[in-house]
């Protein structure tokens, strides 16, 4: 074999090294693959296509004889190494950041016009999973364009944890390029589409990972004990000292290493601390990070529960993120006419229905509709009270329409993470003196926000009885909180002012927390 060779996709070419997996290979070259396990090669999602070429399997980093990929067979980019100039195909959710094309992260079109607008800001959050931005005219406020796309660091691991682990392996630079290079494109795309010199104001939401990586700082501290990040307060930047295309950059200031200005960004959008009320916050992604507003002593408690990705569709067999063709709501029903529904079949003498994001055919399940799933099943008793598929859909699970099914696997990876979410919410509240069906009204955020059904949800046990009644679904509140930071010359004292009230609660040091999480494994 050459000292190195070409990986051709999509009409681009990029170099592999010698035994070097085309994982590393390509998110070197700027390509994005979703690879949840981090490139362990047991998730099975970074698939590439072999359209010609040799490639051989790698087991353990080392070649594995006899192994080599048939033209046409598909394969873990993680798993394989080239023995030649090859032509792959990449899965439909890579996306290539070294091209400057960002036509699949736009949406909310139907503000989008020619001709040139006044000053512009932009609010963006770096989510572990979905990067969201917002053009704003600092004239008048109004929201112009919306962007949002997986991050680009997804080739790292689907977690924090696993860009942590990254990180400690010497890969800061590259996980900062990925991310960088991703936010530059944005800005760019809005430079061009409204006609701007430049953007003035950039404000930034995120965990306190994702923000130390956006700022090009490793982060391998936060991942052991005593968990200690780098910064923790609001940080201001001229545009060029990241090599981005804004004026001045703001990150919003966090609590801890795992309470993140994303949470406090959402706290002071919804002004927590100045409504007469005892609150409950839930932001339910990746990772699962609460808070409590204890009003009669003004005190704030936060939390973080380690949900795993699920929750954003990754590690599951069928799962994706909240993009186009992502199955976002199941039903026994059609249940409105603004929406088209579609028919899965029947099962168990029952018809389903499903709907999908952008209405187009379903290319997988994200979140939301995850929930809804595992609620039809336990209503159809095709799972126990103890996660165990019935016999008939144990070795093939459970068919949500064609191609698209949850596996036995799937059932024990979204118990692990409801048990979590809803033990860190019973435990913090306790914490504060409250217990969950007391507090005056629960606000969901995160990307779940916009699609959970909240009735499923306390089905399933992902949040405690009595809540669905009293919740308020905010949506991205990191991102609008991001946004109001444009805005509004009093929210980083706000913010400031949330961080002097709360407090940081270990759940893991917190006797109770490993009883009640496996109290809450199982469906009742």
């Amino acid at each position: 074999m050459a000292s190195s060779v070409f990986i051709t996709f999509n009409g681009q070419s990029c170099e592999s090294q010698q035994g070097e997996s085309m994982l590393d290979a390509l998110v070197r070259a700027g390509v994005a693959l979703s690879a949840p396990c981090g490139g362990r090669g047991i998730c099975g999602k970074c698939r590439l296509t072999l359209l010609k070429g040799k490639v051989r399997l790698l087991k353990n980093g080392a070649e594995v004889k006899h192994a080599e990929v048939k033209t046409g067979d598909s394969f873990c980019a993680c798993r394989a190494t080239a023995l030649s100039d090859v032509i792959v195909s990449l899965p439909d959710d890579a996306a290539d950041f070294s091209a400057s094309s960002l036509a699949d992260m736009q949406t909310g079109k139907e503000h989008l016009h020619a001709g040139k607008t006044g000053r512009a800001g932009i609010g963006i959050d770096i989510g572990t999973t979905t990067v969201q931005a917002q053009i704003v005219d600092l004239d008048t406020g109004e929201v112009l364009q919306t962007f949002s796309a997986l991050n680009s660091q997804r080739s790292f691991g689907a977690d924090v944890m696993s860009r942590i682990g990254a990180a400690r392996e010497g890969k800061t630079r590259e996980l900062f390029t990925a991310i960088n290079s991703q936010i530059e494109e944005i800005l760019r795309q809005c430079i061009s589409n409204w006609n701007l010199s430049c953007i003035e104001q950039c404000a930034v939401s995120g965990n306190t990972t994702m923000l130390h990586l956006f700022a090009g700082v490793d982060p391998s501290a936060i991942g052991e004990a005593p968990y200690t990040p780098v910064f923790l307060e609001e940080r201001h930047f001229e545009g060029r000292e990241l090599s981005l295309s804004a004026r001045h950059i703001t990150l919003l200031p966090g609590i801890s290493a795992f309470v993140g200005a994303d949470i406090v960004s959402g706290l002071a959008l919804i002004d927590i601390m100045n409504r007469n009320e005892d609150s409950l916050f839930a932001d339910i992604g990746t990772n699962g990070e609460i808070a409590v507003w204890k009003n009669s002593e003004k005190r704030l408690l936060c939390s973080s529960t380690a949900a795993g990705p699920c929750f954003e569709g990754a590690e599951i067999t069928c799962g994706m993120g909240a993009e186009a063709g992502a199955i976002n709501r199941i039903s026994f029903k059609k249940e409105t006419q603004s929406t088209d529904w579609f028919q899965s079949g029947t099962l168990c003498n029952t018809t389903l229905f499903y709907t999908t994001l952008d209405n187009v055919k379903a290319r997988g399940i994200c979140g939301a509709g995850l929930i809804d799933a595992i609620s039809v099943m336990k209503k159809l008793d095709v799972i126990d009270e103890t996660g165990a598929l019935a016999d008939k859909y144990a070795p093939d699970g459970f068919p949500i329409t064609e191609g698209i099914f949850i596996t036995q696997r799937d059932v024990r990876q979204f118990q692990l993470a409801k048990a979590a979410i809803f033990s860190g919410i019973k435990i913090l509240c306790k914490t504060a003196g409250l217990e969950p069906e007391n507090v005056d009204t629960a606000y969901i955020a995160g990307g779940l926000g916009f699609f959970i059904n909240l009735e499923n949800a306390e089905n399933i046990g992902l949040i405690s009885g009595g809540l669905a009644k009293k919740a308020a679904v905010c949506g991205n509140t990191s991102l609008k909180g991001a946004v109001k930071c444009l805005t509004d010359s009093s929210f980083l004292s706000r913010c400031r002012e949330i961080i002097s009230h709360s407090g940081a609660v270990d759940l893991a040091l917190n006797g109770d927390f490993s009883e009640t999480f496996m109290e809450n494994i199982c469906f009742f």
